[in-house]
């Protein structure tokens, strides 16, 4: 297909990394998703950060007077505060795969593959640290619930402060 297809047609994107924002929100406003933490398709995390950030922001904006500036400001940064350290690590580490797997030197690439193959080098790098990463995410969602638990318990009010 590759072949039969007229060079003119065949676009190429480059994938770019960037740094992670200091600053989700502003105002009233929140970016989520790829809009605050890019993150390249290395390592198939971008879209389940996505759905975390929506999980997240919804128990944070529970209860919460939309109307009252204040409150909405209060709760957008602590959706965005816990969110910035793991979003940044995981974009990170698919930045890290994308160099390590798609982007090392043609020279290098057979270096590569031995020790990868032959050393406990990605059990030791990906395996023993992804396990704590996913039980920390676990912790942020059973704390979330949670304070929506004790939200309903009160009728709605929401204390963002916990």
């Amino acid at each position: 297909m590759i072949a039969a297809t007229d060079p003119a047609r065949v676009q190429r994107w480059v994938i770019r990394d960037r740094k992670p924002l200091k600053q989700w929100s502003k105002g009233r406003a929140t970016l989520v998703g790829d809009a605050a933490h890019p993150t390249s398709p290395y390592a198939g995390y971008g879209a389940g950060m996505a759905t975390e950030d929506g999980y997240f922001i919804g128990r944070r904006l529970a209860g919460v007077d939309l109307s009252d500036y204040a409150a909405v400001r209060q709760a957008l940064d602590a959706f965005e505060t816990p969110r910035k350290p793991h979003t940044a690590r995981q974009s990170q580490h698919a930045y890290a795969l994308g160099k390590v797997f798609h982007h090392a030197p043609r020279a290098l690439q057979p270096i590569r593959d031995a020790i990868l193959d032959r050393t406990p080098l990605m059990q030791k790098v990906v395996g023993d640290s992804t396990p704590s990463s996913i039980l920390t995410q676990l912790g942020e969602i059973d704390r979330a619930e949670a304070r929506f638990i004790t939200l309903l318990g009160r009728g709605g009010t929401h204390d963002t402060a916990s």
